[in-house]
């Protein structure tokens, strides 16, 4: 087998960021694993600053201005992108990369546009939801002016991937003609750390989200508002800039003693909130293919989700859990309570989702799947003459 040396590069890294840091840090890491060597260029922390190894991944950052762990902002963004291009074209001047991996196309693929010896190497663009025309109605705008920057950048892709047939078919409308690939989001779920579980009452709901607009956590607590069984919890883990109208909402529904806001958690806490729950709800307005989702079905739970996105691509109505209309509250609610009132029920789908995971979503599976992609791209003849001219000016001490 011949083993690649491939670049990554993200603004995302846990703790920072959603569900794409999560992916793109799993699958360098099974890269690794499976003997590969991987840099992973990202964007700096507070507290993290330097550069380090992290399970065999060399984890390179750069300066980065963001709101805070879970949203960059725009300027955010486009401060990532100016202080990783001076990286980025160093790194390749001094190392032999056989590709370079993007994931999202904005901001992060804005990279391979800018002028040096990088652009001379193939490149894979992973979309993973926001980066995409007409997911979120907020940013429509924002695509529209980017649009032109969009194209050149998916044309210049050796590969485009969404990690949903949903987003596939929503990029495909910007583009058409382009071939876009799938590959589905891995799940694994941390050890407890010595934290049993409670005796399981089947209400005690559990979401894992950035609180944003687009995760429709307001209708999840109505429906709990709504509920005539008071016995019904709701446990929110995440934060960001809805969180104090979430607050609000649940005192002015007077369910705040049964909503619980754990803000950022670790990933200890997460385990042990996973092995606490009876089951977990994902009420996005728009989704490609939740990381939170995949880990929540690792742990055994049964899922009520939105008839949105990629959830409809995981979740199969009445064998792994219940899907509803995005924003119908009554459903939601309904659906909730019907779940937790039914052990057996909550008992099937739980083990029917342990099965589907293990069978499609292990993170091995997902990287070599991208390993085939990296191998088919190391084998072009353009990619092969690429490395030897680099090679070539790099014993020369040229700079490429």
């Amino acid at each position: 087998m011949s083993l690649m040396r491939l670049l990554f590069v993200n603004y995302e890294f846990p703790p920072v960021g959603g569900g794409a840091a999560y992916a793109s840090t799993a699958t360098a890491r099974e890269l690794v694993a499976m003997g590969h060597q991987i840099d992973f260029l990202t964007a700096a922390t507070s507290g993290g600053q330097s550069d380090e190894e992290i399970d065999g991944v060399h984890v390179l950052r750069v300066r980065c201005h963001r709101r805070s762990v879970h949203d960059i902002g725009l300027l955010g963004a486009l401060s990532f992108v100016a202080f990783a291009a001076p990286r980025l074209r160093a790194l390749v001047k001094h190392n032999r990369y056989d590709a370079i991996h993007y994931y999202f196309g904005l901001p992060t693929g804005l990279l391979s546009l800018v002028p040096g010896a990088h652009r001379r190497l193939p490149y894979i663009i992973s979309l993973r939801g926001s980066d995409v025309p007409g997911y979120t109605a907020n940013l429509r705008q924002y695509h529209r002016l980017m649009m032109p920057f969009t194209r050149r950048i998916w044309r210049g892709a050796h590969r485009v991937i969404a990690n949903s047939q949903n987003l596939q078919r929503l990029a495909a409308a910007s583009l058409p003609g382009l071939r876009i690939d799938v590959i589905l989001n891995g799940a694994a779920v941390p050890e407890p750390t010595g934290v049993e579980p409670q005796t399981r009452s089947g209400g005690r709901i559990l979401t894992v989200s950035r609180l944003i607009e687009r995760k429709g956590l307001d209708t999840l607590i109505r429906a709990l508002a709504c509920s005539r069984d008071r016995t019904l919890s709701l446990d929110i883990a995440g934060e960001g800039p809805e969180g104090p109208a979430l607050h609000r909402l649940a005192t002015s529904c007077a369910v705040a003693d049964r909503v619980r806001f754990h803000g950022f958690v670790d990933r200890a806490q997460l385990a042990s909130l996973y092995a606490h729950a009876d089951l977990f709800a994902l009420v996005s307005r728009a989704e490609s293919c939740s990381m939170a989702m995949l880990e929540a079905m690792t742990a055994g739970l049964p899922i009520v989700a939105t008839k949105v996105g990629g959830n409809v691509e995981l979740i199969q109505q009445q064998v792994n859990g219940l899907l509803v209309e995005s924003e119908n509250v009554a459903a939601l609610e309904n659906a909730l309570s019907t779940l937790a009132a039914d052990p057996e029920r909550r008992r099937r789908f739980g083990i029917a989702n342990r099965e589907q995971v293990a069978l499609r979503h292990g993170w091995r599976s997902v990287a070599q799947r991208y390993e085939a992609v990296f191998k088919e791209m190391a084998r072009t003849p353009a990619a092969l003459a690429t490395a030897a001219r680099l090679g070539m000016l790099q014993r020369r001490g040229v700079d490429p």
